[in-house]
């Protein structure tokens, strides 16, 4: 077939991963990208003088598109592995939560609570029939069948703080996907492997970019397409990753810094107070050690926001200021005095809203406009490697 000329909006990962498939293939791409940097949710920047990415990331054993992408283009041997560990702030004090026996352990939650809980979570972790929690809420699921006090400890502050005040409107295949997926990627043990990629995923950035280029493909930064038909007698066909505008979306704030002090012997938190201004809270140097980061400790403090949320509209100051306050609640010994050096991070798109009535945005706007973003992975929550497989299922749509 005769090399088509494509170009391809948006220079997110599924646009890069896109654009090196379409290129190995022969075809001439063009990249265009409105920021003056490529990655979009997996975008970099500089701490204590190396790459960080924006928004936290890891990858599972069971990410299988991601880990052979990462082979394919001589990435492999960046991959770490570290064993994950997680804990869970409830009313005031951080609880091991992780596998079974940290279940047993949890204080909050009386015995009939805790084995509801364990029940069915094995239970979501084997059942592959996710089209019949799509019509009901995870709120509702949840409720029936952990019970009440296990849902109001555990499962609403996590809801509440991944989506915000759409919380109860999400639908159960959605959490069902969290649960089976996290389910299945532990060994027998019940341990849990987490991967990154050393140096930063600005490594596989970089690399598709480069791979790209070698394809004599073309990437044009600081590029906006405000218009598709501007592009239309140009080009064979047009990719558009951009948001789809049919879908709502929450926003996202991360918090990231630098620190002499080490605050927990955790790599990921579970913030579960309805109160808190982040969900999630990372020492990423207990994942990957200190030694990478000139021996500092770096924390992520992320949260899920309407796009209307008043914190869009504080300086940065003033959010540092709210998140590193509820920290010092978390852990009393938080020095602010010994923080290196910090940054506040803002995405307006950075999570589909899955509902009980939810639709799959189509791939093919037109003979020659298609479409892919994350809000086309579904049941599955967006991430790395379904951006891949994404991009590998809209090749093979429009043809080699």
């Amino acid at each position: 077939m005769k090399a088509r000329k494509i170009a391809i909006i948006g220079g997110g990962l599924g646009g890069l991963v896109s654009g090196y498939l379409l290129s190995k293939q022969g075809n001439k791409v063009t990249i265009f990208e409105k920021e003056n940097f490529l990655g979009g949710l997996v975008g970099g920047f500089e701490m204590e003088g190396l790459n960080l990415e924006k928004t936290y990331h890891h990858f599972f054993r069971t990410d299988t598109d991601l880990i052979g992408l990462l082979k394919e283009i001589g990435l492999e041997k960046n991959i770490l592995w570290n064993k994950n560990s997680t804990g869970l702030y409830w009313n005031g004090k951080m609880y091991p939560f992780l596998g079974a026996i940290d279940l047993l352990r949890f204080k909050p939650l009386g015995l009939t609570d805790k084995l509801r809980m364990g029940l069915v979570a094995i239970y979501l972790q084997y059942d592959n029939n996710w089209q019949k929690y799509e019509k009901i809420t995870a709120v509702d699921w949840m409720k029936k069948t952990v019970g009440k006090r296990a849902y109001e400890v555990v499962w609403k502050p996590l809801l509440k703080g991944k989506f915000d005040d759409v919380y109860d409107k999400i639908s159960m295949a959605w959490l069902w996907a969290r649960i089976h997926t996290r389910g299945n990627s532990k060994d027998e043990q019940g341990n849990e492997s987490l991967g990154y990629i050393k140096g930063g995923f600005e490594i596989l950035v970089e690399r598709l970019a480069e791979l790209i280029k070698i394809n004599e493909g073309k990437i044009n930064l600081n590029t906006e397409v405000k218009n598709i038909k501007d592009l239309e007698k140009g080009f064979d066909l047009i990719i558009d990753t951009r948001p789809a505008k049919e879908i709502d979306y929450l926003g996202m704030i991360n918090v990231v810094f630098s620190s002499k002090q080490s605050l927990s012997p955790y790599y990921w938190h579970n913030i579960n107070d309805i109160n808190s201004p982040f969900v999630a809270l990372l020492q990423h140097t207990n994942l990957v050690d200190k030694s990478n980061y000139n021996n500092k400790h770096i924390y992520y403090m992320g949260t899920y926001l309407s796009q209307n949320h008043k914190y869009f509209n504080w300086s940065d100051k003033e959010i540092e200021k709210e998140f590193l306050d509820y920290l010092k609640k978390i852990f009393p010994t938080f020095d602010k005095k010994q923080i290196e050096e910090i940054k506040v991070f803002r995405f307006k798109y950075a999570q589909h809203i899955v509902t009980t009535n939810y639709k799959i945005p189509s791939y093919k706007v037109s003979e020659k406009v298609w479409q892919m973003n994350f809000a086309q992975i579904y049941p599955q929550d967006r991430g790395m490697n379904f951006a891949i497989k994404e991009a590998k299922k809209l090749v093979r749509a429009i043809g080699a």
